[in-house]
Order: structure tokens, then sequence, then C-alpha cells
């Protein structure tokens, strides 16, 4: 991935070689800012840790915390420089337009409010993009923690099956369901408690795993092949056990993934994996109800909730096609009363990139598909290349971790949730620092 040239970035960088000539003296001496590339380390992994138990007040009070150490660290460290990558400008232009749909608003406070929710999580990416272009080195650390994490939710899912929880809110239509057939859908230990929200959270951690799993098996580590396998089945299943049936997409969509990449080697064996998976689900009769509960559309209430949702969030993006309504999800539940077709609230749209539409208008969506295309196209050509197969299982779990979460987002908005949105920015910002190309010096 090309590092873009800007007069801008020199200028900054100009300024930047300045302060550091005099504070760079003050970092070499102190023991602790010598080592402030472990504090930032340590800040990420909280972020992970802390956004299983705690609100997203707190999350967002711990998560910030990671962007201002990486501009701490910018500013004392000498030869450190802020560059562009080509597929970051589709996001410089993305945030260009939500600021401007916040002045265009009827509603200024509200949506000045969701575009600073927007900023942390663009700031966490960047951050994580600096800080790990010279520290590759600690990115098995971070996908170990997340990995550890999908592990311990699954345990806790499966307890929490075993146990049988009650729903704590209306999340699915059992009227056409058999008693025995209703699935329990199990939620963690992630707030607010939601099916939907877990499973969101275990698809963008899962490719995690997958990476873990696959550099073992290539460097033959057999004792971490199996605890990777037996943490990837228990995740999957857990996914399952969500009953969320966005989420049941998405990770058919890794799993096509897996198959796709490593398909010579496992061509043989793929007859046999699909009619295993085909047995696991016609065996679990709770699940495959909630499957088929997809393909019934206006038949079961969820669907036709959502679909009525659909309708009026596109009136309203017909009517605000430029600027959109506002950001974030304040504005959006107080103009989609206007819209509603029923008598229920709705917290989003539950599409991501019709959200997206909504809240900023066409040009806000088109530079966001252009950040993603960029990114994964320029992931599937670096595939290609003479890479080691570490580097390319870390750049396809990347790849599919960012997808994955894409194919989810079509039918739920859960994407925006803080727990989310900071782990598909570390596969986003994984994946950019690995594609990154050195700016060759004429």
């Amino acid at each position: 991935m090309k590092i873009l040239e800007s007069k801008i970035f020199d200028y900054i960088n100009i300024c930047l070689d300045a302060i550091q000539s005099k504070t760079d003296k003050i970092r070499q001496n102190s023991i602790i800012l010598s080592g402030l590339d472990y504090f930032i380390l340590l800040a990420i992994l909280l972020t992970y840790l802390i956004s299983t138990v705690a609100s997203t007040e707190t999350l967002g009070a711990v998560a910030v915390i990671v962007p201002l150490l990486v501009f701490f660290k910018v500013l004392i460290t000498k030869g450190e420089k802020l560059e562009l990558e080509k597929c970051n400008f589709y996001i410089l232009i993305y945030l260009l337009i939500c600021l401007i749909s916040n002045f265009t608003s009827s509603m200024i406070p509200q949506s000045i409010y969701g575009f600073m929710k927007t900023l942390l999580y663009f700031g966490f990416y960047f951050a994580l993009c600096q800080f790990l272009k010279n520290n590759k080195k600690f990115i098995p650390i971070i996908l170990i923690t997340i990995a550890v994490i999908v592990g311990t939710e699954s345990i806790i899912g499966l307890i929490q099956n075993y146990i049988g929880v009650e729903n704590i809110s209306t999340w699915q239509d059992t009227s056409y369901v058999n008693p025995e057939d209703v699935l329990s859908r199990v939620y963690g230990t992630l707030k607010p408690y939601n099916p939907n929200l877990f499973g969101g959270f275990l698809i963008a951690a899962y490719p995690a795993v997958i990476a873990l799993l696959g550099k073992s098996i290539i460097n033959k580590k057999v004792t971490l092949s199996v605890i990777w396998s037996i943490i990837a089945l228990l995740g999957a299943y857990t996914i399952f056990l969500t009953g969320c049936r966005g989420a049941y997409l998405a990770l058919f969509s890794i799993i096509l993934g897996v198959l796709f990449f490593t398909f010579d080697k496992i061509k043989k064996f793929i007859p046999g994996l699909i009619a295993l998976g085909a047995v696991f689900i016609a065996l679990n009769h709770g699940i495959l109800k909630r499957l088929m509960s997809i393909f019934i559309m206006r038949g079961d209430s969820s669907t036709s909730f959502r679909l009525n949702v659909y309708h009026s969030a596109w009136q309203m993006f017909s009517d605000n096609p430029i600027c959109g309504v506002g950001v974030g999800n304040k504005v959006f539940r107080e103009i989609y009363g206007l819209y509603m077709l029923s008598g229920f609230d709705a917290l989003s749209c539950y599409c991501v990139f019709l959200e997206m539409a909504v809240e900023s208008g066409i040009f806000a969506l088109l530079a966001y598909l252009a950040f993603l295309g960029s990114l994964i196209f320029d992931g599937l050509k670096k595939l290609k290349t003479q890479i080691s197969q570490n580097d390319k299982i870390i750049i396809f779990s990347a790849m599919i971790a960012i997808i994955a979460v894409m194919v989810h987002g079509l039918f739920d908005t859960v994407y925006f949730r803080p727990q989310i949105q900071f782990i598909f920015w570390t596969m986003a910002s994984v994946l950019t620092v690995y594609l990154r190309e050195e700016k060759v010096q004429k």
C-alpha cells in the first residue's frame, strides 16, 4: 500500500522534527518515557479486556488513552513521522463529510456528540497504525489477547446455554417454533446484555483465533494447534448459540474465506467438512429453526420490523441524500419518529451502509466504501506476492475480519457498538501495517 505524498504532512513533520529535537533527550533520560511503547501496549490490551465487562462510557474513557499516548510518543521521539496511506485518505474524506453533516443537521448538539464518538474510533485506528508500523512485534500479543477473550467468552456462553438463561428482551419471534426448539440466546458478559452484540463481537474477534491457529499449523506447533482448534470450535458454536442471524451469515463468510484460502491443501476434505457441518446444524433443532427463520421474511416479526425500518430509513435518506440527518443514533432516533411505519422505535437502520447514508449522505458512504475497497483490494494483491506464509495468514485473517463484520453489518448496526469497533479497527490497522510500503528516498 503506497504512502501518499503531501506537502501538508511534510510541513507537519518538519514541525514535529523541531519539537522532537528538543524533547528526545527527555525521553532518553527517563526510565518511564523510554518504555512508553509498553504503556501504550498495556492501554491497547486493557481496552479489549475492559470491553467485556464495562459500560460504553467507561470503555470510551479507557480507549481514549491509546491515541493520547501515541500522540505524546510522536512528540517526544526523534524520527517519528506522520504518513498517510492511500486507504486512509478516504477515511479523512469520510470524516470531513461527517463534520459538514453536523452543521447541516437540525440537531447540531446531538450530531456533534455522535461525531465525537466517531472521532474516538478513528483516532484509535490511526493511533494503532502509527504505533504498530514500528512495533509489529506486538501484533501477536494483541491477537493472542483477543483470541483468549474469545475463548473465555465462549465458555461463559456455553455455561449460559447450559443453565438456560431467559431472554431479557423480545429478541426472537417464537410464535412459529415448538417450545422445545426455542433457542436460549446467550449474551456473554458484554454490556448492555444483548445476543446480537455478543455475536457481533465474536465475529470481529474470531479471525484472531484463525490467525493463531494457522500460524501454529504452519510452524508445526502441535500443542498450540490443539489449543487454538478447541477455541475455534467453541467460538463457532457460541456464535450459533447467540441466535444472531446476521452473525450466522458472517460466520459462513469466514468459513467460505478459510476454505477458499486453503482450498489447494484441503480440497479432498471439503465435501466431508460440508457434510459434517450440515449434520451438526440438522441435529441442533434450535439453531436450525433460528437459521431457517431468515427465509420466512414477513413471517418473522423481527425480520418484518427490520423491513419496516429499512423502508423508513430509505425515505429519510431520500429526503436528505447529500448531507444526511446528522451523525449518531441520538439524531437518528429523533428523526426516525417522523418516518416510522409502526409504533416501535428503532435504535438505528439495522444496516451499516444505509445508516451511514442516512446520517451523513451518499458521499460519506462512497468514501467509506472506497476505504474498504482499497484495503481489501490491496490485501488481495499482497497475498499474491512472495511473502512468508505467516504474513499471508495475518493479512488474510485481518481481511476476513473486516469482511465478516461488514456482512453482519448488512443486517444489523451492532458495528457501531464500541466493543466491536475497537476490535474491528484493530484488525484494520493490522492489515494496513502489513500492507504498508516504505517510501523510497529519491
